[in-house]
């Protein structure tokens, strides 16, 4: 057998953990001859490159990597004089904006933010007024926390901004005169940083504006990308996949956010019995601040059967626990939630409040890739009538009739009104700042922070400083 050496060029984070192997992002890749035969697959990263091995009469080889998104990229390797051959996929061509290259992955392949030259049809700039608001949750209330940047970025085709977000549930509420209003989750526990720019689709119910999240968790959020749009084969191609999210899982005490990913890398290939219970249970107890804790648990014991249903742990319990902390920080968890809600209602007579609840977050759910998003006045009741406008006069948008059941059906409304106490978090609106206009850029391109005015209520996208075009 001849060789493939096939490893990324990618830049790391600046935010990573040292020595953190959840920090070095890895991508399926797949060896392939001239007739698009597929002959090995495995998986690269800048660490660790993929060994694929081709039959001996190879002479020329095609190496391709696949993004979350879609798009993949191939290279030549020539065999006919030798047995081995090593090609390098890098990120330097990935975007104009070296400080966005890594938003690109996880975008559509036609995203602005990879072209060469500047869009000519939509920038930042017709986005200037849309407002932001950031949600904590804390003591079954969310609350309304001021948005404090410790760095900012904007172009005119992306904006970025840098979180430090202590341990809870926190949601980043986007909004404009036409731009609905939505939720989308952000992981707690340290740095995250947010990048919204221009939808890259013509699809007109697309979301005007698109929003990527991450944690500097780079493997584990790959991971949830692929789960996120069902790519089962890429996923696959990870073939240290198992063995990492078990490593992930089992470091819960160091990292819960990522072994959170991990548990669903799991459940989903239903490879949750390869760990011990226990570790469910203890990602559980110990990090109530995360709701997706609660739910991969309950998804545990209701994938292993009644025998494991125990007193303290029942599954109705923690379904009723995880919605008490929160929604879900990851798109995986909604679907996880819909599936015990699914289970649970077949086995009782009278219909539980949490049902009604999490059919509501089905029916308002956006998108924003492995992050959980939905649409919604208030952070505690998603809504599938789509809002518009400013925070203090919100009109009505349009509506998605074909996920609205009818009321004269039985079904409760999705409003605020009638969301169940059970689970419903009592909001509070005190005021935020918004941000000055920020001052003008210097000479040399550093980002610059703005200044808070304590009597507005939400911070304007253009109020972002913006870093000179190159």
């Amino acid at each position: 057998m001849k060789r493939l050496h096939v490893s990324l060029a990618y830049r790391p984070s600046d935010f990573a953990r040292p020595n953190d192997p959840d920090a070095d992002v890895a991508l399926p890749v797949k060896a392939l001859d001239a007739d698009g035969t597929v002959l090995d697959e495995g998986s690269a990263s800048s660490s660790q490159p993929a060994e694929l091995d081709v039959p001996d009469d190879t002479g020329m080889a095609y190496v391709r990597l696949t993004w979350p998104s879609g798009r993949t990229e191939t290279r030549r390797a020539d065999l006919s004089n030798m047995n081995d051959a090593w090609v390098t996929f890098s990120d330097a061509a990935i975007s104009r904006n070296e400080w966005a290259a890594w938003a690109v992955p996880k975008l559509n392949p036609q995203t602005p933010l990879a072209r060469s030259e500047s869009p000519a049809d939509r920038g930042m700039d017709e986005f200037s007024n849309v407002w932001l608001r950031l949600w904590r949750f804390q003591d079954g209330v969310w609350k309304r926390e001021k948005l404090r940047l410790i760095d900012e970025r904007r172009s005119n085709v992306a904006t970025q901004m840098d979180l430090e977000l202590g341990k809870a549930h926190w949601l980043l509420q986007v909004g404009g005169s036409k731009v609905p209003w939505r939720f989308v989750a952000v992981p707690g526990g340290g740095r995250a940083r947010v990048l919204i720019t221009p939808k890259d689709s013509k699809d007109p119910r697309a979301d005007e504006l698109k929003v990527v999240v991450t944690s500097f968790r780079d493997r584990a959020e790959t991971l949830l990308e692929f789960l996120s749009r069902d790519a089962m084969r890429s996923v696959s191609a990870l073939t240290e996949s198992v063995s990492f999210a078990r490593h992930l899982l089992s470091e819960k005490f160091e990292d819960p956010v990522a072994a959170v990913a991990g548990a669903y890398y799991l459940l989903r290939f239903n490879l949750w019995d390869s760990v011990p219970l226990s570790w469910f249970e203890n990602l559980s107890t110990n990090f109530a601040w995360i709701p997706d804790t609660a739910i991969v648990h309950c998804a545990r014991l209701l994938r292993s059967g009644s025998d494991a249903h125990l007193k303290r742990f029942g599954p109705e319990a923690l379904l009723q626990q995880a919605l008490s902390r929160g929604w879900p920080v990851y798109a995986e968890g909604v679907s996880l939630l819909q599936e015990a809600a699914s289970l649970l209602k077949s086995n009782t007579a009278v219909e539980a409040p949490y049902i009604r609840q999490i059919e509501a977050l089905g029916t308002a759910k956006a998108w924003a890739g492995a992050a959980t998003s939905f649409y919604g006045r208030t952070p505690d009741a998603p809504d599938a009538l789509h809002w518009v406008g400013r925070p203090r006069a919100p009109r009505r948008h349009k509506i998605i009739r074909e996920l609205v059941k009818s009321r004269s059906s039985g079904q409760a409304s999705l409003g605020l009104a009638e969301t169940p106490r059970i689970i419903r978090a009592h909001t509070t609106d005190s005021l935020s700042p918004r941000l000055q206009s920020a001052p003008h850029q210097p000479a040399d391109g550093r980002p610059v922070k703005g200044t808070v005015l304590e009597d507005d209520d939400e911070f304007l996208i253009g109020n972002i400083a913006r870093l000179p075009s190159p």
